[in-house]
């Protein structure tokens, strides 16, 4: 037996070691204990899990996966575990945080965010809920148990329930933003994810509680800030990547019975990937060609997408209309006498600067100066430039709908028209 030790640093007594070619970092190498775990089918399935779901529309590169994701959030997340040992972390301290970033994403449905919608609809649970109970309720346990830690430790750092050893996996500037920034833009082709991480991970301190980057590497937190900003802008909320987006999600939910899950059973759930729903997708189509959810089908495969009719970008406060879609869409079918199944509005947001998990702590860092922290917008002008929400109020239709909903909606946004909300 040979001791030996990651590139992040944990040193563990093993017989064998095993490599990952992965496209972000070169090599990742992992133990026997850890390909237990990789091995067991919930993390396998990953493998057929979409990272970016419909972004391939407009970035064809786009095809990487959850699993590469999950690999390389582990991959940094003991990094940064390994970077603090000395000031608080401990050996199994380490361990959880490692596993936590492989498995922080186990729960994510097909076609990951877009599978959400319904699943938050017919189930009223979230993919994190589902993580916990895949962590916790399946082999992945077994792994886990047979490294000397408790699955439930592990489900509580990757929901975000243990704050300093959370911090690294589900915190502000973690190990999971940090990667599907870096991982995103390679596949997409663009540079807009690009900043320096390592720098920011040098940085990091543990003080009251909480792991913060300090002072010294402002110009690296401000190039992760925007790096989001534009990722989110020109990637994620990209109009024709939300148009196939928004038709995955409605087809999804108008399919809900005939995609097989009535109610939530682990192993049913395990059974979904993006090849089993595309399929049940198909059947379902071709079963009931006149309805809504077969026309947004045949789009996705043809590329035959929905049309933007309207567009409001909006930056610099929460002013979004989730809540608020139902009647917009009510209204708009007054307007425009297009039905409201043929509308559809769209109103993501997210927060620039990334919150908390209580959405109230805006991100602070260590002043070297002073010894205390402080807000990071106070410090920064770009933090102070980018601090609120990005917005993009989006309305949607049909081709042939296009030019009748455009005009309806400049009047109930734009002319004053009174709104039900």
């Amino acid at each position: 037996m040979e001791t030996s030790k990651y590139q992040g640093g944990i040193k563990r007594e093993r017989s064998l070691s095993y490599e990952i070619r992965d496209p972000v970092y070169g090599y990742i190498t992992f133990d026997e204990t850890d390909k237990k775990i990789i091995d067991t089918y919930p993390v396998q399935r990953l493998h057929r899990i979409a990272q970016l779901a419909t972004a391939l529309v407009a970035y064809p590169g786009a095809t990487h996966t959850r699993f590469e994701h999950s690999v390389g959030a582990m991959h940094v997340s003991t990094i940064m575990a390994t970077s603090l040992q000395e000031r608080g972390l401990d050996p199994h301290d380490l361990q959880l945080v490692r596993f936590a970033g492989l498995l922080h994403d186990l729960g994510h449905g097909p076609f990951s965010h877009s599978f959400e919608y319904a699943l938050g609809r017919r189930l009223h649970m979230n993919h994190e809920e589902v993580t916990e109970r895949l962590i916790t309720q399946t082999e992945v346990a077994d792994g886990i148990k047979a490294a000397g830690c408790e699955p439930r430790e592990v489900a509580e750092v990757a929901r975000g329930r243990r704050r300093l050893l959370s911090d690294l996996v589900a915190g502000q500037v973690d190990a999971d933003k940090i990667d599907f920034l870096l991982r995103d833009s390679l596949h997409a082709g663009v540079e807009y994810g690009h900043f320096d991480w390592q720098r920011l991970i040098r940085s990091f301190v543990v003080k009251e509680g909480g792991v913060f980057a300090s002072t010294n590497s402002l110009y690296s937190l401000d190039s992760f800030l925007i790096a989001r900003f534009q990722m989110f802008r020109a990637v994620y909320y990209h109009k024709t990547v939300r148009a196939a987006n928004l038709m995955l999600e409605r087809s999804i939910d108008e399919f809900w019975d005939q995609i097989g899950l009535p109610s939530f059973n682990v192993e049913d759930y395990l059974a979904l990937d993006d090849y089993s729903l595309m399929a049940a997708l198909k059947q379902a189509a071709k079963e009931r060609p006149e309805s809504i959810g077969s026309r947004l089908v045949n789009g996705l495969l043809r590329r035959d997408l929905l049309k933007m009719a309207y567009e409001k970008p909006i930056l610099g406060g929460k002013e979004a209309m989730v809540s608020r879609t139902l009647e917009l869409e009510l209204d708009l079918e007054k307007l425009s006498g297009i039905d409201r199944s043929e509308i559809f509005v769209d109103s993501p947001y997210l927060p620039v600067i990334p919150l908390s998990q209580s959405m109230r702590r805006q991100i602070e860092v260590w002043d070297e100066r002073t010894a205390q922290l402080l807000p990071l917008s106070s410090l920064s002008s770009v933090s102070a430039q980018l601090s609120g929400y990005y917005e993009a109020l989006r309305i949607y239709t049909f081709k042939n709908n296009k030019d009748k909903l455009a005009q309806a909606a400049q009047k109930a946004l734009e002319e004053g028209f009174e709104l039900h909300y």
